[in-house]
């Protein structure tokens, strides 16, 4: 899962991304608000983690607004040194997940953004680490505006988004690039079982 990450000291905005990418997510580190929107729009992150001074308090709720703006469906989750009290009372909190204060524990923040990745994900996860192999159905949603792992039907396929177009085995190859991105394999470890040409697909990810 993509995450933006904003935070004008550059230290902890170093030390944030290097946990993230051992804990598997695909951080994109910026130190300027300008700057994350234009990573916003380029990239499409799932989620963001913001330092509400960037380097004003202005400045960090104008990035908020910019953002949901922009992508109605990214989750925002603030970082503050101030009085949570009073930042949870301001009108641009009814768009952020959560306020978090610096200080209280990584795991907190590690622990919201897991939950944005849907349950049964984290079960195919946890299956594929322990099997090493796994065979599953994805529904896929082509001409999509980004590419990304979105979910789980209620019959358990995996939802996932597809820029490309179903034309000439596009969409497939893109697929492909996506399951091998989200499972950390190769993509000749990827392999296409059945569903071609349809929307509804078997696949089969091996370590």
């Amino acid at each position: 899962m993509k995450i933006l990450l904003a935070d004008d000291d550059r230290d902890q905005l170093e030390l944030r991304s290097l946990l993230l990418k051992k804990k598997g997510f695909h951080p994109i580190a910026v130190t300027t608000a300008v700057d994350a929107l234009k990573e916003a729009k380029a990239h499409r992150p799932q989620c963001a983690v913001l330092d509400l001074k960037i380097p004003t308090e202005s400045a960090g709720l104008g990035l908020i607004r910019a953002l949901k703006a922009f992508d109605g469906e990214i989750r925002i989750f603030v970082l503050t040194g101030g009085d949570a009290k009073r930042i949870n009372a301001l009108p641009e909190m009814e768009l952020v997940e959560e306020v978090i204060v610096k200080g209280s524990s990584t795991a907190q923040l590690l622990k919201k953004l897991g939950e944005v990745e849907d349950p049964q994900l984290q079960l195919l996860r946890a299956q594929f680490a322990k099997e090493k192999v796994v065979t599953f159905d994805v529904k896929a949603m082509p001409r999509a505006a980004r590419s990304e792992v979105v979910g789980m039907t209620t019959d358990g396929a995996m939802k996932v988004r597809v820029a490309a177009v179903p034309d000439k085995g596009k969409a497939n190859e893109e697929l492909r690039d996506i399951l091998a991105e989200w499972f950390k394999v190769p993509k000749n470890h990827v392999d296409l079982l059945h569903g071609e040409t349809s929307p509804r697909k078997v696949w089969r990810v091996r370590k």
